[in-house]
């Protein structure tokens, strides 16, 4: 059993906060809602049997660090830029393979539930878009 080879999900999902966020002069005045849901892939080897926090990737620390840049005067302005320091922050846990990063911000286009941006990393692959 010590070759098992486990793969896990961590989700953070509806992550809702508001950021100084945006291209246009209004934007930067005051701050915008933003949902972002982040899938995390973490691979381990052996079973998921310890009950150390330190032993498991924290979406608690992910979560706290994504606050920060919310809670701070900090102006972002695209939500590709954003996307981009999260997947920056997630991926400072060397143990994270994978993610997908959606930001979204819905209140911009009244006909539309929201507007945004899912990027995915692989670690030791070039960033890519969609």
């Amino acid at each position: 059993m010590a070759n098992l080879k486990n793969k896990i999900e961590l989700r953070i999902r509806d992550l809702t906060l508001d950021f100084f966020i945006g291209i246009r002069p209004h934007e930067r005045e005051k701050k915008q809602r933003v949902i972002i849901n982040l899938w995390m892939y973490i691979s381990y080897q052996g079973r998921l049997d310890s009950e150390r926090m330190e032993d498991y990737v924290s979406y608690s620390d992910i979560i706290g660090k994504i606050k920060e840049i919310a809670n701070s005067d900090r102006h972002v302005e695209l939500v590709e830029n954003l996307a981009e320091q999260i997947a920056d922050i997630a991926l400072a846990d060397e143990r994270i393979d994978r993610l997908i990063i959606d930001v979204n911000k819905p209140n911009i286009i009244p006909e539309a539930a929201g507007v945004g941006v899912k990027i995915e990393r692989v670690r030791g692959e070039q960033a890519s878009s969609s």
